[in-house]
């Protein structure tokens, strides 16, 4: 162990220390950007907030004990104090009062459902409630909710970029069987047919959180992509293309090495005539390249020419790619 590195529980402390100050109403933003700052510097430290902000949101969650609900319905179920009846209406004024910030506290003021959808071809940019900054690839579905406590955002489908707008409220980001936590940073997200996610970030610190058989958390640094499998096994991060991340932003599509697979779902965002690959050969066919979102058939040219692919239309208009025979 590095003996310049803090303790575990030293860190931790710092870490509930900064969820505390963030969420103080006087949080000014020079302190915001020293704890951007701070939690950048090491990966350890993004898992040490992680895990202080998840136990301050468990400890509100506490209020759907049943042992802690049955306690206050035996509170209020008292009978009235009659010979101290100022005593009783202070009693009931107060409990009132504390079910009401407790309920204001743990519900975060019940936060209305915004959806975003993007349903035409071209990348859609939109300012959200919170002052974040997201661009939605063609066919992208978003969901999202700003409370005073915390800020959500679930991506239903496609793609998108969003720039967190710096707050005192963590951003939780889900995707399929994947959570990312951030304050104040840039990163891609995209949702695939076959339910992996693809995170890729460009700037500040991130922390991803997936769930099932193999669930597991890691840290991402900028400059870093990974993908979370539907099990939950998380790869190991790899350097971010940035001309395949800035490309589709650009109505352009790179493809470097990408499964074929992908290189299809991604363009058939951008097209009416959805095309599939029905052969299990094609499926670890790596795809490199450059086309214009929703140029359909000069991809289609380049894998006919280029990696002996053939076409064929169903009935229903889809066309199914198969290697040559």
């Amino acid at each position: 162990m590095d003996r310049d590195a803090p303790r575990p529980d030293t860190l931790f402390a710092q870490a509930a220390a900064w969820v505390a100050r963030l969420e103080a109403a006087d949080c000014t933003r020079a302190e915001r950007e020293a704890f951007e700052d701070w939690l950048a510097a090491d990966p350890a430290r993004v898992r040490a907030w992680a895990e202080a902000e998840r136990l301050h949101a468990r400890a509100a969650a506490l209020r759907e004990d049943p042992w802690l609900r049955a306690g206050a319905r035996r509170v209020v179920r008292r009978p009235p104090l009659y010979r101290r009846p100022l005593f009783g209406a202070a009693a009931a004024a107060a409990l009132c009062v504390a079910v009401g910030v407790g309920w204001a506290w743990t519900s975060d003021g019940n936060p209305t459902l915004h959806t975003y959808v993007n349903g035409g071809t071209a990348p859609q940019r939109q300012v959200l409630e919170d002052g974040s900054v997201v661009v939605l690839d063609a066919r992208t579905t978003l969901t999202a909710r700003f409370g005073w406590r915390r800020r959500s955002i679930e991506l239903q489908q496609g793609r998108m970029q969003l720039q967190v707008a710096p707050a005192r409220q963590a951003m939780r980001v889900e995707a399929g069987n994947s959570t990312l936590r951030d304050i104040g940073t840039t990163f891609q997200v995209e949702r695939l047919d076959d339910g992996r996610i693809d995170v890729a970030l460009l700037e500040g610190a991130l922390e991803i959180d997936s769930r099932g058989a193999e669930g597991m958390r890691r840290p991402l640094r900028p400059g870093q992509q990974l993908q979370v499998q539907p099990s939950g096994r998380i790869a190991p991060p790899h350097p971010l293309s940035r001309p395949q991340a800035e490309g589709w932003l650009q109505s352009r599509l790179v493809f470097d090495a990408t499964p074929l697979p992908v290189a299809i779902a991604r363009m058939n965002r951008y097209t009416p005539t959805r095309v599939v690959v029905d052969d299990p050969a094609l499926s670890a066919l790596a795809v490199s390249g450059t086309f214009g979102a929703g140029d359909q058939a000069a991809l289609l040219s380049a894998l006919e020419e280029g990696w002996s692919i053939t076409r064929h239309a169903r009935a229903d208009g889809t066309l199914e790619l198969r290697g040559k025979r």
